[in-house]
């Protein structure tokens, strides 16, 4: 089921993540499915701030179906890949928008409501931030060659915001406040106290332009959180200071009169225009450090060539997983999909890169839909709009239906949702019950799947399952059913794959010889 991406925000041009006059469709991928192809492992690896992690799953599990979105992203990521300037200026404005994110929910609405000196000066700071990070934004676009459609529109939104003549008389009256406020440094307070050392009243009050001292400090005392971390507010309740708290007030509000009618004057700006462009921006963010990590790793990383009608081709496809582990000489392979040939079997020996290449193909296809660059040498044709996976679970998550039952349950779900756009990665699936029923099962999932026209890669150690694909071609759907093994040359596992009927022999003897218990090894114990 496809959903729609809101588009009733007030500044439609600005959506940052799906190309303006589109509907912004996307799917959503199941949590399984992330797991087993390692999305969550990528994005801990892209950040380690987990609100930053928050967004990207957020971002990152909504399949993006409409090729121009997939195309407008493209653009945008390219850009800050290729200009270090404008990449650190976005990075750097993260911060700034987080923060008037924090002032635009309930803060803003408990600000409101707040007549004191303290809700006054969160203004001035609000508006502070507003002004500095329309300005060096507007600024970075400004001095960027950029070619991204959803870039230059933000720049046109920025500089006729900048451009304007009421904007423009937000800075100088920013720096009259701070003038004014940088005039007063401290206050000379006159206690009258009793004998038993209540306070009876406050005597006077000086306001001077320096930090008065004393030989003897009562306390220390913050009444709000500074802008770089509005999220902590501290409080001290004091006798004292309580006493003396309403006749400071009344006094800096006769000094900052002034002030609060130059706030209340730039009171009507919308920050919302940067506020919902930050989800979008952590995005392009992240993903533009990892594709720069990659590349200074010397890994290949390409933008898919985004073909609507064409199945994925793929030439030097690799696992992103190796890459981020630092793993050098990744054995890379070519894979296509074609109308013709759609489902393959995939067989090999254990640990000879078979999951590894199902992850590969499923990570490559997702974040080609995300508008990211992909982990091979060339990527032709339309992502998939779903992929689902059956990959082997925790077996104490099975306790209420028992292995096989559990199997049948996620398997049936699968089936519900898939259609001629998924992709399906079956990772060794009824591998627990006998050989008999694990072929009569199979041959009934491919058949199904075959009638719909799934993209199917089927990893299964039931090598009898190739023997029957003239068998299965047989059955009505245009795709046939092709058997792919992981090679073996000189017992060595090369991580490549080919095509051709599985080899049980070879795969015994591998195993057998890596493990020594061919009969030459176990007679030299």
């Amino acid at each position: 089921m496809e959903n729609t991406q809101g588009k009733d925000t007030p500044n439609k041009i600005l959506d940052i993540l799906y190309k303006t006059g589109g509907n912004g469709s996307y799917r959503e991928l199941p949590s399984e499915s992330a797991k087993d192809i390692a999305l969550y492992e990528v994005i801990e690896f892209m950040t380690g701030v987990e609100e930053e992690q928050k967004v990207l799953k957020d971002i990152m599990t909504k399949i993006p179906t409409d090729p121009y979105d997939m195309n407008y992203r493209q653009e945008i990521l390219k850009d800050l890949m290729d200009n270090e300037a404008l990449y650190d200026s976005i990075k750097d404005s993260l911060d700034a928008i987080k923060i008037l994110q924090f002032y635009n929910t309930g803060a803003k609405r408990m600000r409101d409501r707040d007549n004191s000196l303290s809700g006054l000066l969160e203004e001035l700071r609000e508006l502070k931030v507003y002004v500095e990070v329309i300005e060096s934004l507007s600024r970075a676009l400004s001095e960027s060659d950029i070619k991204a459609e959803g870039l230059i529109a933000l720049r046109a939104a920025l500089k006729e915001i900048a451009e304007d003549e009421k904007f423009k008389a937000v800075k100088p009256d920013i720096e009259k406040i701070h003038e004014d406020l940088q005039g007063v440094r401290g206050a000379i307070v006159g206690v009258t106290l009793t004998a038993e050392m209540d306070i009876e009243n406050v005597t006077a009050i000086e306001f001077v332009d320096y930090k008065p001292r004393s030989t003897y400090t009562i306390m220390d005392y913050n009444v709000t959180a500074i802008v770089s971390n509005p999220f902590k507010q501290y409080k001290y309740q004091d006798p004292l200071l309580t006493a003396m708290t309403p006749h400071l007030k009344k006094h800096l509000w006769k000094h900052f009169g002034e002030v609060k009618h130059l706030i209340k004057k730039h009171a009507k700006y919308d920050s919302r225009l940067l506020t919902n462009l930050y989800s979008g921006l952590v995005f392009y963010v992240n993903a533009a450090k990892l594709g720069r990590k990659l590349k200074e790793k010397n890994y290949s990383v390409v933008f898919p060539e985004i073909i609507p009608g064409k199945e994925p081709e793929i030439q030097g496809l690799y696992n992103i997983r190796l890459a981020i582990k630092g793993q050098e000489n990744i054995v890379k392979n070519d894979f296509t999909f074609t109308d013709d040939e759609k489902l393959f079997i995939l067989t090999g020996p254990n640990r000879g890169g078979k999951t590894i290449l199902e992850q590969a193909l499923g990570m490559i296809s997702l974040m080609a839909s995300l508008g990211m660059f992909v982990t091979a040498d060339s990527f032709k044709g339309i992502p998939f709009k779903n992929i689902l996976t059956h990959f082997p679970i925790d077996e104490n998550l099975t306790i209420n239906y028992g292995r096989l039952g559990e199997e049948a349950v996620r398997i049936k779900e699968i089936v519900k949702i898939a259609d001629s756009d998924s992709l399906l990665l079956f990772n060794e699936t009824f591998s627990t019950t006998s050989a008999a029923d694990a072929l009569y099962l199979s041959k009934d999932l491919l058949h199904i799947l075959k009638d719909k026209g799934s993209c199917v890669i089927f990893n299964t150690h039931i090598h009898e399952l190739a023997s029957c694909i003239p068998e299965m071609n047989g059955w009505e759907g245009k795709s046939r059913i092709v058997s792919i093994v992981m090679e073996i040359k000189n017992n060595q596992n090369t991580f490549k794959i080919k095509r051709s009927e599985p080899d049980t022999s070879s795969y015994a003897r591998n195993i057998a010889e890596k493990y020594g218990i061919t009969y030459d090894q176990m007679k030299g114990m």
